[in-house]
């Protein structure tokens, strides 16, 4: 059994090791790499491998750990995807001001605000 201050751990480090990997893809773009299996295949151009390595590994540990961070009775454990998000927003608008950046920004914040109002509201209706 994971006590909650691992699994938030966890989810900290998931959720701003994606979002920096977003915040990485939102500056350098995406391009195409052309053809693959009938279908265009699209990627960070070269130089973006950390970020490409952050965003995908961070998505697996954020969504392999959220439910556990949601479903608690503790609000706190939900604080550690806010925590993420901030780290996303801070890198965001560290690499750049532009429209992109604030479109990301503005929804990491919104995930981050509403991890806690989840945490809050799921689960927890009762019937009349």
């Amino acid at each position: 059994m994971i006590s909650e201050g691992w699994r938030a751990a966890i989810g900290s480090v998931g959720a701003s090791a994606f979002c920096w990997g977003v915040a990485g893809g939102v500056h350098l773009g995406l391009e195409s790499h052309g053809r693959a299996r009938g279908g265009t295949s699209w990627g960070l151009p070269e130089g973006g491998g950390w970020y490409e390595f952050a965003w995908f590994a961070g998505f697996i540990v954020t969504i392999y750990s959220a439910p556990g961070l949601l479903r608690r009775t503790a609000w706190w454990p939900s604080l550690s995807l806010s925590f993420g998000a901030g780290i996303g927003i801070i890198t965001v608008l560290t690499l750049g001001q532009g429209t992109r950046y604030w479109v990301a920004a503005a929804v990491m914040a919104a995930v981050g605000v509403t991890s806690p109002v989840v945490n809050r509201l799921w689960g927890r209706h009762h019937p009349v």
